[in-house]
């Protein structure tokens, strides 16, 4: 039955992303961070929406007579330089070949994705579209997520969609992390709107499932959200407020075991699973050493015999301390690291670039639209994607994320941003011009 209403539903939906290719892109990004299939048990489960919608945003794009205007930065090039890179990383692997080239294929999936974005957001309509997908997929997930552990008393262990990227707690705790700002932005937005109840009840109930995954990574992910926002608003009486209500809510839920777990935080040396990590990271630098330019490839360093490979070497970073490796291989628990001795320190270069450039590009555009009253939402959303940006970039760096959808999606609605205010500007000069320009010629006439 479920199957069969779902079906009705994207039928439905299908027939506005035929409409508009903003619509048609929002979904494709909503099919991948929503996962039907996860939803799905019967005949419904194996039908590949995602693709569906892919192939339905082309068509639409290409045969679209009202294409938004093309447009690039210097972040769209870091984006374009990093796929190369890591295509080149894959070639030259030393991990298994089907194995890394898999994981090439999801990586290039994703990249096109980012290539539409980047293509056809460009107005504010379009925006308002895209961040609702994040509020309609994860934001909804992060709901039912909370109201389960809500119902649970605390024992419900919450976790991201099977099979997926972000399946780990921890993942899905950071992914929540990053679309809370995005929600507060949409909450501004829908002001007066019949839907602003769902939008404030969904990120209660996401913080409520960001601490109940129990990933200190997302809780410090958290932290950074509601320090980043207490600091910087306004209204610091009434955030002040929300906060102690949201906290108090958390404490009547919250384990001793979740306390005990978040302690840990502040003694991390002491910590195995986090010595654990530290033991990861110096193996995938060990890896950067060898290769520096290359790296292994798509999670090569995961693989038991170049884990191995690694072990006689791991005297040379005796200096900081950790466990001795075992034969047993293990992620990189970090964005930066994980890049590293995938696609070596070029790669982790072209990562930290991006991170920083899109970070300055934001505060490029905050500072030229901060005095423009019809630009203000630009404003507002750069505001937010900062805090998005900081999230990922700080609770990112004990998790291993650096190929999330929602990251890459994220960084192609920011170059969306940064185009869509430089014509909005150039659109705003083209009038002033022309408005001095008629003046100058009825004082001619006077």
């Amino acid at each position: 039955m479920r199957d069969i209403a779902f079906v009705f539903l994207f039928a439905f939906l299908v027939i506005f992303a035929f409409k508009r290719s903003y619509i048609s892109v929002s979904l494709w990004l909503w099919a991948g961070l929503f996962v039907p299939a996860y939803w799905l048990y019967s005949f419904a489960h194996s039908i590949s929406f995602q693709t569906i919608l892919v192939v339905i945003t082309v068509i639409v794009y290409l045969f679209d007579r009202n294409k938004s205007k093309s447009g690039f930065n210097f972040l769209f090039f870091l984006v374009i330089l990093i796929y190369m890179h890591f295509t080149l990383t894959t070639y030259y692997a030393i991990g298994p070949e089907e194995k890394v080239w898999l994981e090439w294929e999801k990586f290039s999936k994703i990249m096109l994705l980012t290539l539409f974005i980047t293509l056809i957001i460009r107005k504010k309509v379009h925006f308002t579209y895209i961040l609702m997908v994040f509020v309609l997929s994860l934001g909804i997930m992060g709901a039912i997520e909370g109201l389960k552990f809500i119902a649970s008393g605390g024992s419900h262990h919450i976790k991201g969609p099977d099979n997926n990227i972000l399946s780990d707690n921890n993942h899905f705790a950071l992914a929540l992390d990053m679309v809370l700002p995005l929600n507060v932005y949409l909450l501004a937005e829908y002001r007066n709107s019949k839907i602003r109840p769902f939008l404030l009840i969904t990120l209660v109930l996401s913080i409520l499932a960001v601490l109940g995954t129990a990933s200190r990574g997302g809780f410090i992910g958290l932290v950074c959200v509601a320090l980043y926002f207490l600091i910087t608003t306004k209204r610091k009486t009434l955030t002040i407020i929300g906060f102690l209500i949201v906290a108090g809510l958390a404490s009547l839920i919250l384990t001793e075991k979740w306390y005990t777990r978040m302690d840990t935080i502040d003694t991390a040396n002491e910590d195995g699973s986090f010595m654990i990590r530290v033991k990861s990271w110096k193996m995938y630098t060990l890896m950067a050493m060898e290769r520096p330019v290359l790296g292994a490839g798509f999670r090569s360093v995961e693989v038991g015999y170049v884990w191995r490979s690694l072990i006689p070497n791991f005297y040379k970073l005796s200096f900081v301390e950790s466990p001795e490796p075992t034969e047993k291989a293990w992620a990189a628990h970090s964005i930066y690291f994980q890049t590293l001795g995938d696609h070596g320190f070029v790669g982790l270069g072209l990562l930290v670039s991006i991170l920083v450039t899109a970070f300055l590009t934001l505060m490029n555009i905050m500072r030229k639209v901060k005095d423009i009253e019809r630009l203000q939402w630009q404003y507002q959303l750069a505001k937010m994607f900062k805090v998005s940006l900081v999230a990922f970039s700080v609770a990112g760096a004990a998790l291993s994320l650096p190929y999330a959808e929602i990251f890459w999606a994220l960084i192609a609605i920011i170059i969306s941003l940064d185009i869509s205010c430089r014509q909005s500007l150039a659109e705003i000069k083209k009038e002033e011009t022309a408005k001095r320009k008629q003046q100058r010629i009825k004082r001619r006439h006077a």
